[in-house]
């Protein structure tokens, strides 16, 4: 199918319906509620039939782009043949300053949470290098573009064609970049909110991220930089007219965690020398001994874990099996299994280190506890103790050495 230039607005809405087109496939594509307006912001919520409708509108959908939209500052809309690049499918104008909105039809690529990383990471390795030779905005990552076909722009509808990000890669260089950084620059970026939450947020992502990959999970790992992020949207104290919006506050969130969580390779756990091993030995020698001593921090890492998840699943009074504490850890099965000495150390009573005290009393049978001994009255001596006071078997084991000389018993009487 050949270029069309799309002229008045009711040819542009005929074309929505046409099948075959890319207007119809653009419309088919499009959320079922887009968001659409008369201004960039597009505040508004309509059904796509009437989206199509208001000069700006949303043609992806939140977890599916189908479309690769291109930002054009500048008034050369054919930079894709100076720079010899695949057509795109719709080249949309501003009539006024020559601004385009360059459309590609892709395969879809799902973008949700549980959706695989790497067409993501490859998706977005081809849109920023398509962008750099396109001259475009590199800040740029929609969801709202020009609508195609609005009186309002200048559309091209160029073909049909679906292209692979395969077929877009060929055309580009990949860049490959480094894994790490040297720490934020606020100093820099301090003239816009975006970037400053940007700087703040993907720095605290880096600290959390390898926990949240050993004892928790991507949705944590979200719900923890949302936390982070709105405490951060304070910028009308720090001198900006107004905060973020939710919106853009969670559409930085959701960058953010989704680079952190599938390529971040950083860790401050990191102790380079720790062994201090002899640097004459061989580096294959120098390596098996690191992998060694590495094994074993791990395996004791993890047999304190299952300790510690077994003495709370007994608190409790739950059963200890191994899918149990499997689920508790957050560990595999298999894992448990290689480590089931420690439920059965658990389960199995320990001897008790307390001795009876009557145990100990028996094989001391002629204990004094008295510092000093005192001698019982001689019998017939006349002296008389009360017996209430201390009682009869006490006075008859004891032995009173009393000086009674002089001494007149009192009256029994």
């Amino acid at each position: 199918m050949g270029s069309v230039p799309i002229g008045p607005a009711t040819q542009a809405v005929d074309r929505y319906y046409q099948s075959g087109t890319a207007l119809n496939r653009l419309l088919l594509e499009a959320p079922y509620l887009p968001r659409c307006s008369d201004n960039k912001t597009a505040a508004i919520v309509r059904p796509r039939e009437y989206a199509i409708r208001h000069p700006y509108m949303q043609v992806n959908r939140p977890n599916m782009v189908s479309w690769l939209v291109f930002d054009l500052d500048h008034s050369n809309a054919l930079i894709w043949e100076d720079e010899n690049l695949p057509a795109p499918n719709m080249v949309v104008s501003d009539r006024n300053s020559g601004h385009s909105h360059l459309f590609y039809a892709i395969v879809p690529v799902c973008t949700s949470e549980n959706a695989r990383s790497k067409p993501i990471q490859y998706m977005k390795a081809v849109y920023e290098a398509m962008a750099a030779r396109l001259n475009a905005d590199p800040a740029y990552s929609g969801p709202v573009a020009k609508t195609p076909g609005h009186p309002w722009w200048s559309t091209w509808e160029i073909h049909t064609t679906e292209y692979e990000l395969g077929e877009l890669a060929d055309h580009v260089d990949l860049a490959v970049k480094p894994r790490w950084s040297v720490g934020p620059d606020l100093d820099v970026v301090s003239h816009s909110r975006h970037c400053l939450l940007f700087e703040e947020l993907r720095f605290y992502a880096y600290s959390i991220v390898t926990r949240e990959k050993e004892q928790g999970a991507y949705q944590s790992f979200i719900r923890l930089l949302e936390a982070y992020a709105y405490n951060k949207n304070n910028y009308r104290l720090r001198g900006f007219a107004m905060n973020l919006s939710v919106a853009q506050v969670n559409a930085t969130v959701k960058s953010v965690a989704r680079w952190t969580w599938d390529r971040y390779q950083g860790s401050s756990q990191c102790h380079r020398g720790v062994m201090r091993l002899d640097k004459s030995l061989p580096l294959n020698e120098r390596q098996r001994l690191a992998a060694e001593h590495t094994h074993q921090a791990r395996q004791r890492g993890t047999e304190s874990k299952i300790r510690a998840v077994c003495r709370s699943l007994l608190k409790r009074g739950d059963r200890l099996s191994q899918a149990v504490v499997a689920r508790a850890s957050g560990l595999s099965r298999q894992t448990i299994a290689k480590y089931r000495h420690i439920l059965e150390e658990a389960l199995s009573p320990s001897p008790s280190n307390i001795v009876p005290l009557r145990g100990v009393s028996a094989l001391q049978t002629s204990v004094k506890y008295a510092a000093h001994q005192i001698s019982a009255p001689r019998r017939g001596s006349g002296i008389v103790l009360g017996v209430g006071l201390l009682g009869g078997d006490f006075l008859d084991s004891c032995e009173l050495d009393l000086d009674v000389s002089g001494y007149d018993p009192p009256d029994s009487s």
